[in-house]
């Protein structure tokens, strides 16, 4: 195994960078630097980022702001070891440390979402669907955190946090993005948002939201992406029921009607058509009592899905798929706290998930369905989640928080599993503080891996893919030391992680020739592989002076499986330098001019394909009034291009908001 700590020159350099910086002598803002405050994803309570042990990132209003983001995507552009690409025809990738997309818990308010499952789509699509409108905050937390949510969290968990209402205020924005190039194609974002303010104990927040996304066209007629149209509609309100004690209420409605274009194993130009509803509803209480808080809540939301495929010469249909996901939950916590050293909190959760559809080969509550003159069979699976967990925040010593954490979760389609985390936080003294965590996590099989029956023409290959209903939970062990700090302008983290990942799920394929139908590819899923992720993270900045502010973040990766490979779609080395400018004024501009860099992306394992480039970026924001504001910025500035890594060019935004 090729651990990072066997080459020690490199991290303590890294060490000494960071330690030199920390005691630069400040410059003209004297202040320590000034964190986004708060958290609560990491430990489910109310935290203080320099007190939790938890590799922790916020991104607030303000930066959501000044970068113009409409997209999840857009706003972890500057995000530490996080990697978001841009695969042709399938959403987005995000990898947290190293972990892949299906490995990130994405939630709102705390919520799972009900959303595609299979191997290569969980998350994908919802890089894109969640609009930044109605967003106040986003919290991340980098590592494993089984020990709170369960599975899915192998690789972090990023929890979307929504405006509550404040004062009666109707906002519209619209914002184009065109390439430079194709000054045709891009797409446009519309989003409006009302929020009712306090009107006797209710407050509301209606926002709507449309995407509405050209064709990008390769010269054969077919697509890079999918185009067409997105749109939301949310509903949020919360009703004070007394003092400290509140309900909440929230509808979310989501609709696509998506196209991409690609050939036939014939040549023939095809068209596909993806048609997706989701409808979810939330009711929760929560409050808080004299020594500590609670919330309760309950949750469902249904999924459905329509693929259809049609010849683009004649409209014949060659190919359709149709998917039902239902998942209901009831969820609840309460912390305590227990003298004036212990703040306990337990919890527990059940959900179950309901999979109906014609990807599915269960045998269960089968029925056909016809569109056209193909006829299709399906079935259901579903499997249900039970929990409960423990934590106590123990303030061990003035200087000593120690966090110990244990969640037991349990199935009727997998063995039971127990994920303990221990984290712990000593300050070294007034500016500098040591982190460590050390924690089990694991991630259970989605129905589509278990049981998934899918045979479908991709890239003019014919694949079929089978489930595996033996498969067992992916399970991790991880380590994590840190050490941050600030002296005076300066601030600074390092950090160094291990996340060994066993029975990982992977496919094992099968190519071969089939007369009259020609290539074909057979896949199934298997507890086959292995992953050992051991990372250094570097972040450091300076205010240069009350208005301007440098940083840069930096990421060393070592990832590889079984055999010692490398896994595909990580760089091995990564980062961002960012240059932040704010004039602090009530109509001011605020600006972000950024670099990310990616070293030795291994693009493709086969080939052993890495790439290498860089990117220069930049954003401006501009507040003219209170009800007015406006922001310019391009993307990819000197219009690198790269095909095989969906990089089409430098790309113009714009956008503007108004309040009345």
């Amino acid at each position: 195994m090729n651990r990072i700590g066997k080459t020690p020159g490199k991290l303590a350099l890294l060490s000494l960078s960071v330690l030199t910086a920390l005691a630069m002598p400040a410059g003209a803002a004297e202040e320590a630097v000034a964190t986004r405050d708060v958290v609560v994803t990491a430990s489910r309570t109310e935290q203080d980022i320099k007190e939790t042990p938890s590799a922790v990132e916020v991104i607030t209003r303000a930066e959501l702001d000044t970068l113009g983001a409409n997209n999840l995507a857009d706003a972890l552009k500057l995000a530490t070891s996080i990697n978001v690409s841009s695969p042709a025809m399938a959403g987005s990738n995000v990898t947290v440390r190293g972990m892949s997309t299906r490995h990130t818990l994405i939630m709102i308010n705390g919520r799972r979402l009900v959303s595609e499952g299979s191997y290569s789509t969980a998350n994908s699509y919802e890089l894109e669907r969640i609009n930044m409108q109605n967003v106040e905050r986003i919290e991340i937390v980098r590592g494993p955190v089984s020990s709170l949510y369960g599975s899915d969290a192998l690789g972090g968990v990023i929890n979307i946090i929504t405006r509550r209402p404040e004062q009666e205020q109707l906002t519209f924005s619209l914002s184009p993005q065109r390439y430079t190039d194709k000054t045709s194609i891009g797409s446009d974002n519309y989003s409006l948002r009302y929020d009712t303010g306090k009107n006797n104990k209710w407050g509301w927040i209606i926002s709507a939201d449309r995407t509405e996304t050209d064709a990008y066209a390769n010269a054969d007629n077919t697509t890079k992406n999918q185009f067409g149209r997105k749109e939301n509609l949310n509903l949020d309100g919360t009703y004070d029921l007394a003092d400290d004690k509140f309900l909440d209420v929230a509808v979310n409605l989501l609709r696509e009607d998506l196209n991409g274009r690609s050939t036939e194993t014939s040549g023939a130009l095809r068209n596909d058509s993806y048609d997706n509803t989701r409808d979810q509803y939330s009711l929760g209480l929560r409050g808080k009592t004299k020594n500590g808080d609670y919330q309760i809540r309950t949750y469902y939301g249904e999924h459905d899905k329509v693929n259809k495929g049609f010849l683009v010469n004649n409209g014949q249909l060659v190919d359709f798929d149709v998917s039902n996901r239902k998942t209901w939950a009831l969820e609840g916590h309460v912390s305590q706290q227990l003298g004036t050293n212990h703040l306990l909190t337990t919890g527990g959760e059940f959900r179950t998930e309901t999979y109906r559809g014609t990807r599915i080969g269960t045998g269960d509550k089968v029925f056909d369905i016809t569109y056209g003159s193909i006829t299709k069979q399906g079935s259901e699976a579903d499997i249900d989640y039970s929990a409960l967990y423990v934590q106590d925040e123990w303030l061990a010593s003035e200087r000593l928080l120690v966090i110990p954490s244990l969640r037991y979760d349990n199935s009727n389609r997998f063995a039971s599993n127990i994920s303990p985390k221990l984290g712990m936080t000593y300050k070294m003294n007034a500016n500098y503080r040591l982190k460590v965590n050390v924690g089990k996590g694991f991630k259970a099989p989605t129905l589509d891996d278990m049981y998934m029956e899918m045979t479908k023409i991709m890239g003019g290959m014919t694949v079929h893919v089978t489930g595996n209903p033996d498969l067992k939970p992916e399970k991790s062990t991880s380590y994590e030391l840190g050490i941050e700090g600030e002296q005076g302008s300066t601030f600074g983290k390092l950090t160094y992680f291990v996340n060994d990942v066993t029975d990982l799920i992977s496919t094992k394929t099968n190519v071969s020739f089939v007369p009259g139908v020609g290539m074909r590819a057979d896949s199934t899923y298997l507890n086959e592989d292995k992953a050992d992720i051991d990372g250094i993270e570097f972040e450091i900045g300076r205010h240069l002076s009350d208005k301007l502010s440098l940083k840069l973040n930096y990421t060393y990766l070592e990832a590889t499986g079984k055999t010692g490979q490398r896994l595909e779609g990580r760089a091995k080395q990564q980062g961002t330098v960012q240059l932040h400018y704010d004039n602090i004024r009530a109509n001011g501009i605020s600006a972000v001019l950024w670099n990310e860099w990616k070293k030795d992306y291994l693009y493709a394992a086969s080939s052993n394909t890495n790439k290498t480039y860089a990117l220069w970026n930049v954003s401006v924001n501009k507040k003219w009034n209170d009800n007015f504001s406006s922001y310019v910025g391009v993307e990819n500035i000197f219009n690198k291009k790269d095909i095989e890594l969906n990089l089409l060019g430098a790309m113009v935004q714009a956008g503007m908001t108004f309040k009345l």
